[in-house]
Formats: structure tokens, sequence, C-alpha cells
């Protein structure tokens, strides 16, 4: 059934879905809303990651004389879900039926009659690296006048989609966050990852304690700070890992006197964008005489996620071996090593392999730990 188009929406409806950006009890109260105007027993929202990462449900359900509103924020998309988006359509509104699980609101079944049917409407709402599906549910039977009544719903889809491409934003920035920390946390020294700005966006538990994460910049913004490191110095080498071309840095300092000296590692990096697509980003990486030691191989696989074989290789190269060289000291074929660095550049985000040793440069201070096998 194609979406009817009009142009009316109620007022109060948008100030819930809009509110419901930040407040999601707000849109479960828009759904609500929704409920009520179109003589519905249950309105459900649900959103989910086309990665399959996370899933979210709002729901606004009519239980006897009263409205009750769920938000499960925790919940994994299911195979039913993958089903649903196969089944529902962008701009159409797809009828289903089914028999009704609850009494209707008029009263108990009489003997001898027929079962009663819920009717469900769905559309589907194609959102940022996710999508959404609202469900109409209705007991007992059409409406008297079903084109009316999905003319109103299509407006609100029209105010709800506004609203929603936001909330998906959210989720997914919310979860590269917690994979970021969890990705620092599983390494046990100072790691940090900061914008362009020195804005902090993710630090384990060694760099919260090392680093001042409360300083602020001109700007107003929050930004991070290493006693014993010039700001100045710190910045260039922030700008120069999220310029372009991208280049990584070293400065060497020491923390007191009575230590030898500790370097601090920055490193090219890419994370999401709110608006979509990735911007630079620079991880800071902390090493010295009392952290636990950090391996080159070990990091590489941790943070750009490289293979033992990749990292092995971008090891050689930052030897300064060529391709050929590497073959022969990994005893692989030239087609091999070529089709790992391409794979490297990729995971990398540099442009070639000059472009890489630039990136990577700051790994020749540490030990790199890589068996040649």
């Amino acid at each position: 059934m194609a979406i009817p188009r009009t142009s009316t929406v109620d007022p109060s409806l948008l100030s819930c879905f809009y509110e419901g950006i930040s407040k999601p009890r707000r849109l479960a109260h828009g759904l609500r809303r929704l409920g009520e105007m179109l003589d519905c027993e249950r309105v459900s929202l649900r959103i989910w990651d086309r990665r399959g990462y996370w899933a979210s449900v709002v729901e606004a359900l009519h239980v006897e004389d009263r409205w009750e509103l769920r938000i499960d924020d925790g919940v994994q998309p299911e195979p039913l879900l993958r089903t649903l988006i196969r089944h529902v359509e962008s701009g159409q509104w797809t009828r289903q039926e089914q028999p009704q699980l609850r009494a209707p609101k008029s009263g108990a079944q009489e003997p001898g009659e027929c079962p009663p049917r819920e009717i469900i409407f769905s559309t589907r709402l194609p959102l940022f690296q996710a999508e959404a599906v609202l469900s109409l549910h209705r007991q007992g039977g059409d409406w008297p006048d079903p084109q009316a009544q999905l003319a109103i719903a299509t407006d609100a889809c029209r105010a709800l989609l506004p609203a929603l491409d936001p909330i998906a934003r959210l989720q997914q920035l919310s979860l590269q966050v917690n994979q970021q920390t969890a990705m620092l946390n599983g390494i046990r020294m100072p790691m940090l990852l900061l914008d362009a700005s020195l804005r902090p966006l993710a630090a384990n538990a060694s760099a919260r304690a090392r680093f001042c994460l409360t300083a602020r910049v001109p700007a107003g913004k929050i930004a991070a700070a290493l006693p014993g490191v010039s700001v100045s110095q710190f910045a260039q080498l922030i700008e120069r890992a999220c310029a372009k071309p991208a280049a990584g840095g070293v400065i060497e300092f020491s923390a007191s006197a009575a230590k030898g000296a500790t370097y601090l590692l920055v490193l090219p990096r890419h994370v999401l964008a709110p608006g979509g697509g990735h911007v630079p980003a620079a991880l800071v990486v902390v090493q010295g005489e009392d952290d636990i030691p950090l391996h080159a191989h070990e990091l590489l696989q941790n943070i750009y996620h490289l293979t033992p074989a990749e990292a092995r290789l971008a090891l050689l190269l930052l030897e300064g071996q060529s391709p050929g060289q590497a073959a022969s000291a990994l005893h692989l074929s030239v087609s091999t090593i070529r089709s790992q660095l391409s794979s490297i550049l990729k995971k990398t985000g540099a442009q070639r392999q000059s472009d890489l040793l630039r990136r990577l440069s700051p790994l020749t201070f540490l030990n790199p730990a890589a068996p040649l096998r």
C-alpha cells in the first residue's frame, strides 16, 4: 500500500519527537500520542545497526485503561529484525494480519465468534548506517477509513525521520567510543585518542592517570596536556597527525630528574564523524622506563587491526627494506607481499608506501618483538 501524502503534523507530536533526540522517554511519549491519534493499541519503533552491533526498541502499549512506555537500548539485533526489514519497504505501508493475543477493549469473545485479529501496518525508515521500522498495531480489524489514518501516520513518519537520524548517529558514535576505549584498555600503557583540537575522544585508565584531561584551550573545549611536555610542541604533533598528508611524531622528555627518557608517540588515526564518513584523529602513546613495554608488533595488531603477517611486513618496511627484500626475508612471493601491503595501506589510511612510513615512523622507538616466521 503506497504511503499517502498530506502535510498536517500535530505540533505536540513534533515536540516529542525532537526532544526525543536527547530524551528517549519523550520519544516514547510521541509514540503514545501517535497511538491515541490513530486509535492503535500499540506503536513500536525498532532501530538497529546494519552491521548488527546494536539495536534499540521504543514502544507505547495500551494496557487496559493506561499506556505503558518501554525503552530498551541494550537489545541485540535478532533474526526477526532482519526478516522484518526484508518484508517492509521504505515509502510503503505493509499490512499484516495475525491472531490477537489479548482480549479486545470491548470485552470477552462470544462463543462461536471468530477469533479477533490484530492488524499491523509497518513502514521502513532508512537512517545513517542503520534501519528503523515503525509499526502500528490495531486490534479488532482495520480502521473505518485506512487511507485517512495512514495519511496521518505518513506525516508523523516525515516528522520522525529528522529526529531519528541524529539518534542513530549518536548510537554509532557511542558504539565507537566504547570500542575505542575497550581497545585502549586492552593495552596496559598510557594511550589516548585526540581530535585535531586536542580534545580527548577516548583514553585508557593509565592515560587518565598520567595526562591532565581538564585543561582548557582558548575555544573553551576540554583538551589534553602532559606534565613535562610543551603544550605548543604537543599541539604541533597532533596537528601533523591530523593533517593531509598525515605524519607521526615523537617527543622525548623527562618526567622527573630521577627517571630516564620518556617517549611520547603520536600516530595518525581516523574515527567516525557525526555527519558520516571519517575524520582524522591522533593516537598518543607514552613509553617510559616505568611503563610496561609495548612492542610495535602488538600495537600494529591492536590499533590498526593488522594480521600478524601484515604487522611483520610493516616493521620490515619501517626498517628500510623494499617489498622484494621483505619477500626474501619472509620466504614469500613478491605478489603475496604486495597483496599484504595493499591491505596494510587500507587499514592504516595511507595512500602509498611512503605515506605509510611517514605515518608509522614513531614505531621505530619501540621494541619490534616481531618474530620472522
